[in-house]
């Protein structure tokens, strides 16, 4: 391999994806479901990790067949002659208390699960200390048998504690094993087959499980042929809703016949053999171990020599080989078409359980959508609704000052006198008027009483401050509403997004396979709702807040702090023109006529004196600074919204992908 072609391979393994070869089995389905779905950007939860791994457990899992019956039915003597051995313990009581497993192992023995999930393993001598309602087994969740027996490697025998045992708790634990298993073997005694008590119970309880059950009517050995034929035909024609077949036995010859099987002969030879050996071993530091095992050999020997026909024909007779033949053909092919349907159909629920949890958050997302959408529509109503009111609110307070103008305007007009002054005119005398004289002209001028218009205006009576304090309290009463009215519209979307925030932050998985993660990013991002949504619109409010507050404080102190100046100003401007007309006048009379302040030329004064001009275009068009306000404010947070709409797309999208995976996993 040249070095170019190492290159490309060592970036492909670190940087390219590949996606592993699965085999089209079921196992191989299971393992790329858990590939896609236990991915970390799907963010698995360990129930889910849990769930897939009982999958892939359950299709390695050979069928399952639970024994079941009424009370003293003789589940454990059965299963004790189907294994060969007399492993489960047997009594007149309900002795099995618990559920128990019995399965393919190495080596007979047990293992004990607690409640707590702790595993004990003991000696199978030990078992009936597990199993026996007579003993302490309040702790022990299930049992499981290992059992070296070939037929185990195909089939997992479930023994329930019964029907109709005197614990409620029995009963409800059976039902449910009978839920989850591939068969069902319903051991019935044949003297007891199809009572009245049996029947209740079988409608009960096994109504649903017709096509993977089988009757075992027990103990034909102690009656004669014809009696167990009317029984077999009473109940097939009886039961024949609850079972596919049934199948008269005798557990004792079946255990008796099959203990004395060469093959379990010579198995139990080894056990003992092995036992025997290790026990030695344990306790002495020198053994003949050659002796040992020629003494095992022997034994073997003369068993594989001894004749064992009549054992044989005894099997047959107790018909256990039937009820083999019954899982063999019957149950075992619907177990694993079962177990096929059922997998399947447990990856779909998964699939869809998680959809829905993507769904539920997507769900989520767009209820803030809409919010931010109804909030954008209603900001803009109200907005509009106060751009108007604080339009005409504004164009009030500006004809006070209006008001104010014409106040002084008025009290200095009505503060100018015409007073009497004395030019000298020339004069030429004589008869060829060649001589020159000055001779006294009267005429009136005016004259403005400044210090009575200010004494009038602004001390005495202070009728000008009066007014102006008025007016700077009405505009600060106009700015606190406008700032009030903004604060209302932000608390209008506070209030939308705490009600849309409150289910939320706390929310919770409803189903184990959920993401705990994604749960706990969604409370997250509910839970920082200002951070996230309302931070910016706060942010564009208090901005709003501080902009408004500086207009109004140019507004009130452009004239409320400088009316007397603006007065003075506009009176001495008046004094000056007066001035300057009698100075023009006295040089030229012919020219230049005396000034009289009218009225409306002292407003106009005033008003320029005043800046009202500039004020005008801040209080009194459709282009004020709180028409821009509002403006802005619309635009502003339309920006935000689109922002936001954007924001939460993105979150958005991340799960509309992971929905699209998911279906793709959907059988």
């Amino acid at each position: 391999m040249s070095i170019l072609d190492q290159f490309i391979a060592s970036y492909k393994e670190k940087f390219i994806e590949v996606t592993p070869e699965f085999d089209e089995n079921l196992l191989g389905l299971i393992q790329k479901t858990s590939y896609t779905l236990l991915d970390d950007k799907m963010s698995p939860s360990k129930e889910l990790r849990d769930t897939l791994l009982k999958l892939e457990m359950r299709a390695k899992e050979p069928m399952k067949v639970a024994i079941t019956g009424q009370f003293s039915s003789g589940k454990s003597t059965f299963l004790n002659a189907l294994l060969s051995k007399n492993i489960l313990p047997t009594g007149i009581t309900p002795v099995t208390s618990k559920v128990n497993y019995i399965r393919y192992g190495d080596e007979l023995k047990i293992r004990i699960r607690y409640k707590d999930g702790r595993d004990e393993y003991q000696s199978v001598e030990n078992i009936a200390n597990f199993t026996d309602q007579r003993e302490v087994v309040q702790e022990i969740e299930y049992l499981t048998l290992y059992v070296p027996l070939e037929l185990l490697k195909d089939i997992v025998f479930v023994d329930t504690p019964g029907l109709n045992s005197q614990a409620i708790t029995d009963t409800t634990t059976t039902q449910r094993v009978l839920k989850e298993v591939d068969g069902i073997i319903w051991l019935s005694l044949i003297d007891n087959a199809g009572k009245l008590s049996e029947a209740k119970v079988l409608e009960q309880y096994l109504n649903e499980y017709q096509g993977k059950s089988l009757c075992v009517l027990n103990q034909k050995d102690k009656f004669e042929p014809q009696q167990v034929k009317q029984s077999l035909e009473y109940v097939k024609k009886s039961f024949a809703e609850y079972f596919s077949d049934v199948i008269p036995i005798s557990a004792k010859q079946a255990l008796e016949s099959r203990s004395h099987d060469k093959k379990v002969q010579t198995q139990e030879e080894l056990e003992s053999f092995l036992k025997s050996l290790s026990n030695s071993l344990k306790s002495s530091s020198s053994i003949d171990i050659q002796k040992e095992y020629k003494s095992y050999q022997e034994k073997v020997q003369s068993i594989l020599a001894s004749d064992l026909s009549e054992n044989i024909d005894l099997l047959k007779e107790s018909n256990i080989e039937l009820v083999l033949e019954f899982i063999d053909e019957n149950i075992r092919p619907l177990a694993n078409s079962s177990k096929d349907f059922a997998i399947k159909k447990d990856i779909n629920l998964i699939c869809d359980d998680l959809i829905k949890q993507h769904e539920l958050f997507l769900n989520i997302y767009n209820e803030l959508d809409a919010e931010l959408n109804e909030f954008e529509i209603q900001a803009d109503e109200k907005f509009a609704q106060l751009k108007k009111k604080f339009t005409k609110k504004l164009k009030d307070a500006y004809s006070k000052i209006e008001e104010i103008i014409d106040t002084i305007a008025n009290d200095i007009y009505n503060h100018i006198s015409q007073v009497t002054k004395v030019r000298y005119a020339e004069q030429k005398t004589g008869l060829f008027k060649n001589k020159t004289v000055y001779e006294p002209v009267e005429y009136q001028v005016s004259k403005i009483d400044a210090d009575t218009i200010y004494k009038h205006l602004f001390y005495d009576d202070d009728i000008v401050g009066k007014m102006f304090k008025k007016y700077v309290r009405n505009l600060k009463e106009i700015q606190d509403e406008v700032n009030e009215n903004n604060a209302l519209v932000y608390e209008m979307l506070k209030k939308k997004i705490r009600r849309w925030q409150n289910p939320y932050e706390f929310i919770r998985k409803s189903k184990q396979v959920d993401s705990d993660i994604e749960f706990a990013n969604i409370r997250k991002f509910a839970s920082k709702a200002y951070e996230n949504i309302l931070k910016p619109y706060s942010d564009e409010i208090h901005s709003s807040y501080a902009k408004i507050s500086s207009e109004f404080n140019h507004l009130s102190s452009a004239v409320s702090f400088n009316y007397q100046n603006a007065t003075g100003v506009c009176v001495g401007f008046l004094e000056k023109k007066v001035e300057q007309s009698i100075k023009l006048y006295e040089q030229n009379p012919s020219k230049f006529s005396l000034y009289q302040p009218r009225l409306d030329e002292i407003k106009e004064r005033l008003k320029i004196s005043f800046h009202l001009y500039e004020l005008q275009n801040m209080m009194n068009t459709n282009n004020t600074f709180l028409n821009k306000n509002y403006d802005r404010l619309v635009e502003e947070f339309k920006n935000i919204n689109n922002e936001k709409h954007e924001f939460l797309e993105k979150r958005k999208e991340r799960h509309h992908k992971t929905i699209a995976i998911l279906k793709k996993q959907l059988l």
